[in-house]
């Protein structure tokens, strides 16, 4: 069973799956936002990255290129 913080971040996830890159970069960088939101958005925003950013690595290497990429 999941618990409450991690079903939150499911549903945050699923919920931005139809946003682009270039609505989810905001809400990763402004601090107005929620924190469980900029983190869903992050892990969306790694997902739709492309591959020559992403260069095909790990999740944690690609997280790192992401934010490096995009500045967040």
């Amino acid at each position: 069973m999941l618990t409450h913080r991690l079903n939150r971040l499911a549903n945050l996830v699923i919920g931005l799956r139809r946003y682009t890159i270039h609505e989810l970069v905001p809400i990763v960088r402004e601090n107005r936002y929620p924190p469980l939101l900029r983190i869903a958005a992050l892990r969306q925003l790694i997902h739709l990255a492309p591959l020559d950013i992403t260069k095909g690595a790990p999740y944690c290497t690609r997280r790192r290129y992401v934010r490096q990429h995009y500045h967040v």
